[in-house]
């Protein structure tokens, strides 16, 4: 058994103070691997970065020699049944839903940011220690309390996927559904009727169980950081999720606040899907390197569809509401000609790559927002063959998460089959939208057609973007459409301005290198369209769909 003691004498500094202390089971050399990732972000972090003054000694206090072996592995000499203890600082300044934030208010991290997994022992229980009183008073952690005081995680996995909150000003909200107790801990301003609040979380939760059959802990804990400034931000656990958002007091504004309840919907899907519903090459995860795979339409894209499709069904959205968040994620990829590139296969595998930065011009799909469209086209197509996703979800949950087995790509695609009479028609879509990449926006707006909608492409209210295809941002270019006749002329990075004239638009730009350009083009129209989802009647599929 390993033992962690961590501590913070001095907030100010943003470091925690961590000791290991661990017995060596034979005569070996111990090695001691420090996360290189996050599950939930499959992208490379190098938490080692953020480590300091590491040393090892053992219990008589005599220094014990150590070594790297790569750029975030220590390892050292050890004799069996010997004890040693680990001393290493970390750095904690990285808020956001998966990092850690130390200050005067608080002491918050998540564990696989600054913790060993011990080769070895990786499977041994872990017993924590947080020396935090009295400076902070009040705490959660998402592992399970030790009778005898602290926390134990069984292993290294669960221990990865936990997090640790100390304040002296959390406030506390908590609702149950069946069997299950949730807890809603808020460091942060609150500027929103808590009553309401539980309501609504309240409601989501009960229709994702129920669509479930069960939820996979007895204890889940939502933690939010409410922050002054802007932010937004979630990490899905097995026994909780941490979400930040801000600014704090904008979630007086409705708006906001269905922004909140988006991301708090889709984390608490996570706790079956990916958290337990996860490809077998993730199957644990390994920590010390990329983890690839190319399920992220199932990951994320999923996800991202069925958090918002349970705020509707369950009366926490309006059809209206949920509308105008699908509308918002055909902005994205009406902006995107990613498509034309790569399939979401292959975006999926490229996330260690660049898959959470802008990247080059068209380069891939994103596997949130694409991935979302093609569920929602797999959806209707299930509803019009006496099925529905939410049925697949629970098959997958029962054949792949409760067990623990994962999927692969081939095994899960054979669960959505499974679900519909006409197999051949989900085969062509595959083809063509999952491991081909044909446009998705002309089937979204076929297929909706059978829930009474009607997808409408209006010319975009901003005169550059509708006529050359040119997006901005404080008159910086920051996407040229392929097909503008000014793709020959511009770059990314130009500074520009514009006026209209006798049916042309005439540029002034200036470029980095100091240069200044003028262009004229003939006005047109019909670059970045912005999408409308209409409600036109309702449809037997429609009321199946909502219910």
């Amino acid at each position: 058994m390993c033992k962690y003691t961590i501590s913070c004498p001095n907030p100010s500094s943003q470091f925690l103070q961590i000791k290991l202390e661990l017995t060596a089971p034979s005569d070996e050399s111990i090695s001691l691997q420090l996360p290189a990732w996050r599950a939930g972000r499959y992208q490379l972090a190098n938490y080692a970065q953020f480590l300091r003054n590491f040393r090892v000694q053992n219990d008589s206090g005599e220094k014990i020699p150590w070594q790297k072996i790569s750029k975030d592995c220590w390892t050292f000499e050890a004799k069996k049944n010997q004890k040693y203890l680990i001393y290493y600082e970390f750095f904690c300044s990285r808020m956001d839903a998966g990092g850690a934030w130390i200050d005067d208010q608080q002491v918050y991290f998540n564990f696989i940011n600054c913790c060993f997994e011990v080769k070895g022992l990786e499977n041994s229980p872990i017993y924590i220690q947080a020396d935090l009183l009295p400076s902070f008073k009040q705490h959660v952690c998402t592992i399970p309390v030790n009778p005898a005081g602290g926390w134990t995680a069984e292993n290294f996995q669960m221990l990865a996927d936990s997090t640790f909150l100390a304040s002296n000003s959390l406030s506390h909200l908590d609702y149950k559904v069946g069997d299950a107790n949730f807890h809603i801990w808020i460091q942060g301003e609150i500027h929103f009727d808590t009553e309401l609040f539980i309501e609504r979380f309240k409601k989501f939760t009960t229709s994702q169980i129920q669509d479930f059959g069960e939820f996979p802990e007895t204890t889940y804990h939502f933690i939010f950081q409410l922050l002054p400034y802007r932010h937004y931000h979630g990490v899905e656990h097995q026994k909780g999720t941490v979400i930040t958002f801000g600014p704090a007091d904008s979630l007086s504004d409705p708006n906001q606040m269905e922004e909140l309840l988006g991301v708090s919907s889709h984390e608490l899907y996570h706790a079956w899907n990916v958290c337990r519903i996860r490809p077998q090459e993730l199957l644990p995860y390994d920590f010390s390197k990329e983890n690839y795979s190319k399920a992220g339409w199932m990951l994320e894209g999923i996800t991202t569809y069925m958090g918002d499709y349970y705020l509707m069904k369950s009366g926490v959205f309006s059809l209206e509401t949920f509308l105008i968040q699908i509308e918002n994620t055909l902005k994205k990829e009406i902006a995107n000609q990613g498509w034309k590139n790569q399939t979401i296969l292959e975006s999926s595998y490229d996330l260690w790559l660049d898959g959470y930065q802008q990247g080059i011009p068209d380069r891939k799909v994103n596997i949130y927002s694409h991935g979302s469209l093609i569920c929602f086209c797999l959806d209707i197509m299930l509803l019009e063959q006496g099925s529905s996703f939410t049925s697949v979800m629970r098959a997958a949950w029962n054949k792949f998460g409760k067990p623990k087995i994962g999927y692969t790509n081939e095994s899960f695609w054979e669960a959505v089959i499974s679900h519909s009479t006409e197999s051949e028609i989900f085969e062509d879509f595959y083809i063509r939208f999952i491991s081909g990449n044909e446009d998705l926006i002309p089937i979204f707006s076929e297929k909706i057609k059978s829930l009474g909608l009607k997808l409408e492409l209006n010319e975009n209210s901003d005169q550059l973007a509708n006529s050359l295809g040119i997006l901005t941002s404080d008159n910086k270019i920051i996407k040229i459409h392929q097909d503008s006749p000014a793709f020959v002329d511009l770059m990314i990075g130009d500074q520009v301005q514009y006026q209209l004239a006798e049916n042309k638009i005439h540029l002034a730009v200036s470029r980095i290198n100091g240069s200044m350009h003028k262009y004229s083009y003939d006005l047109g129209s019909g670059f970045f369209p912005e999408p409308k989802i209409k409600i036109e009647n309702e449809t037997e599929f429609r009321v199946k769909w909502m219910k």
